[in-house]
């Protein structure tokens, strides 16, 4: 059922268990700020950062399903461990995105259906199911993320936005080489199943490729010289030029992603990137 992504928080034990796992949001002053941002830049961030926050949460139930399929195939129990930490780790990047949205006056509009959140692989040997949401989830996704999100952080002068894109990019990294352990542990046992994996990762990209190969309008509010004087500007909030976002997703695809597949002998042809 569709409707608006909104977000509960339990308290009690929930929350302090929560909070031992994940401290880092009460290192950060998350002071409102929409007084010092021009009032259209502070929509898009409120934007931005709304959409940040449920790309987390859809990436929480990704880890999650992961998880399930390497449990069935019986996967190392310090691998299922990690996959399952990482869950954690998403949960916590939604309170920080939803946190910033606050800053800025609170979250956008943002319908979502969260019944057809989790990724769902091909049926199929639960190894080939974990090996096709890993593909999915780490060598692809996490993997296309990362640059952007460190070239973010590099941009970022706000103190609050820079504390929490610094804290995501420490945590992404490790996200993004999940995918190639799980498909190092699978190893020969892809090899029946290699065909349809190839597959599910040319059609993860194809949902990507519109970020890399859309001619993006030039974004004024994000110009530096549109910004009234001593406000912040898109950058100053880790917000990327839309170009510069296209260009560091096309050399991820060629850098991060194309060899993680290659080592599984999942080659990537021109036409896909």
């Amino acid at each position: 059922m569709i409707g608006p992504f909104e977000l509960d928080w339990l308290g009690g034990a929930a929350a302090s268990r929560f909070r031992r796992a994940r401290p880092q949001a009460e290192a950060i002053a998350f002071a409102p700020l929409g007084h010092e941002l021009d009032p259209a830049l502070a929509a898009i961030a409120r934007t931005a950062w709304t959409e940040g926050a449920f790309s987390e949460y859809a990436s929480a139930a990704a880890f999650a399903a992961l998880t399930a399929a390497l449990l069935e195939a019986g996967a190392p129990i310090d691998l299922v461990a990690m996959a399952a930490d990482f869950v954690v780790d998403e949960l916590a990047h939604v309170e920080l995105n939803a946190r910033l949205a606050m800053a800025v006056g609170g979250a956008a509009p943002h319908l979502v259906d969260l019944e057809a959140l989790a990724p769902i692989a091909a049926p199929g040997p639960a190894i080939a199911r974990a090996a096709e949401l890993a593909i999915r989830t780490c060598a692809i996704g996490e993997n296309l993320s990362v640059p952007v999100l460190a070239r973010a952080a590099r941009s970022a002068r706000q103190p609050a936005a820079r504390a929490v894109l610094d804290r995501i990019v420490r945590d992404e990294g490790p996200h993004a080489r999940l995918g190639a352990m799980v498909l190092a542990w699978a190893g020969d046992r892809l090899a029946p199943h290699r065909a349809s994996l190839g597959a599910a990762a040319r059609r993860a990209i194809a949902g990507y490729a519109p970020l890399w190969r859309d001619e993006p309008a030039v974004d004024a509010t994000r110009d530096p010289s549109r910004a009234p004087r001593g406000a912040w500007t898109g950058a100053d909030l880790g917000l990327l030029d839309a170009r510069a976002h296209r260009r560091i997703l096309r050399r991820a695809l060629r850098t991060r992603v194309a060899p993680v597949l290659a080592s599984a002998g999942l080659a990537l042809d021109a036409a896909t990137a």
